[in-house]
């Protein structure tokens, strides 16, 4: 019952926030779209990159969706070095989350965040910027997303709404669920404080960084997780490096940067995301109090009536129900029996991921009825010909691997 209890109270701190920042970001894909974005990245300068990191924070693409479109940007003209600030800045945040950061961590943090985002955006675009004469190898690169597809003849308001309540939540659906239960169980069994004698300091901070790295855990499901590691002895400081590093980095970008970028722009790349986060950490630790951050106490949404957060709080569950509905009961009926083949793909990790696959693959003359499990990285579709390496040729263009 108490860890039922915790779910409910933490679903509670920071629905109306998150369902705001999702309508906020339906918006954002419309107007913040790439064709905007490329038009202020084309010149080799470190304004460029400057731009890039600003464009980059509130828009609302997670680590490997981001991949597609920064390639895009690259292809039409955008310099190495802002299209690796672009990169590091995208990830971290993005509208939805800073608001859900205000809802459960305070309007410091809220702010605090993007600007270290916007910051160890603009320090490794600067780095690629001097020490990076190469061009990234993405020819054939191309993003169809919402976010840059001006072929909808849809109305502008179902596309804010299509965005912001049906296509992001597909991409946030799971880590968000996982990281509110494990928050709760979290808060549930592990004594208060009990990480109070390595939490802090650089110790802490160094423990979520390795934590941080390799696994995926998107900018929003991660707040309601750091909440709780906050709660048990780890400091603020520590807690931003998760939020920093969670959001920015795990093994299947690195790859896909990896290949996109090359060797020398991917440890830029994570260098510059450890050296922020650990510095920003340090320096949160130093000129904020913890006292001023009361976990037990604090409500951010307290002019909400206790009616109102209860038809947030049921808005957001039906919100991701109706995502793990299409994610998981809405694809089998997706694809005609005639001329069935499969191909397996690994990297990709998100709706971004796999509508940009798609739309690449229905390109293709001889294929139809292209339909992706990601959570297997199969490929289904109908190939009326033998058009197999034409496929695989437009998907390792993406940026993604052949199993």
């Amino acid at each position: 019952m108490l860890f039922l209890n915790n779910t409910w109270i933490i679903i509670n701190e920071f629905a109306p926030y998150l369902i705001l920042g999702c309508l906020v970001s339906g918006i954002l894909s419309i107007f913040l779209s790439v064709e905007v974005v490329q038009k202020y990245l084309g010149k080799s300068s470190l304004w460029s990159v400057v731009v890039a990191s600003v464009l980059g924070v509130p828009m609302p693409l997670c680590s490997c969706g981001v991949i597609p479109v920064s390639a895009y940007l690259k292809k039409h003209g955008a310099s190495n070095g802002a299209t690796t600030s672009f990169l590091i800045s995208t990830p971290q945040t993005g509208i939805d989350s800073i608001f859900i950061t205000y809802g459960m961590l305070g309007p410091f943090f809220a702010i605090y965040r993007p600007i270290v985002a916007f910051i160890s955006g603009i320090l490794g675009g600067s780095v690629v910027h001097f020490f990076d004469t190469g061009s990234l190898s993405n020819s054939g690169i191309d993003c169809d997303d919402d976010c840059c597809d001006d072929k909808a003849n849809k109305s502008s308001i179902y596309r804010i709404l299509h965005y912001g309540f049906i296509r992001l939540p597909l991409d946030i659906v799971n880590p968000l669920i996982v990281g509110i239960l494990l928050s709760s169980l979290i808060m549930v069994i592990i004594p208060q404080d009990y990480f109070e004698l390595f939490g802090s300091g650089f110790l802490g901070m160094l423990i979520m960084l390795i934590l941080g790295l390799p696994t995926y855990v998107c900018a929003t499901a991660s707040v309601p997780l750091a909440f709780a590691l906050f709660s048990k002895g780890f400091s603020l400081g520590a807690m931003l490096v998760f939020l920093m590093t969670g959001p920015a980095t795990n093994i299947t970008t690195m790859s896909v940067i990896y290949k996109v970028l090359g060797r020398k722009n991917l440890f830029i790349y994570l260098i510059s995301i450890a050296f922020c986060a650990i510095s920003a950490g340090l320096f949160l630790d130093y000129i904020y109090s913890p006292n001023e951050l009361t976990i037990s106490g604090f409500n951010a949404n307290h002019m909400l009536g206790s009616n109102m957060k209860f038809i947030f709080s049921l808005s957001l569950i039906i919100i991701l129900l109706n995502s793990l509905r299409i994610k998981y009961l809405s694809n089998s009926s997706d694809v005609a029996m005639k001329n069935l083949k499969s191909i397996s793909v690994e990297g990709m990790t998100c709706s971004h991921c796999e509508e940009s696959v798609k739309k690449n693959l229905l390109k293709i003359s001889n294929v139809s009825n292209v339909n992706i499990d990601l959570s297997t990285g199969k490929i289904v579709y109908s190939d009326s010909g033998d058009s197999l390496q034409e496929i695989i040729d437009s998907i390792t263009s993406l940026g993604y691997k052949i199993k």
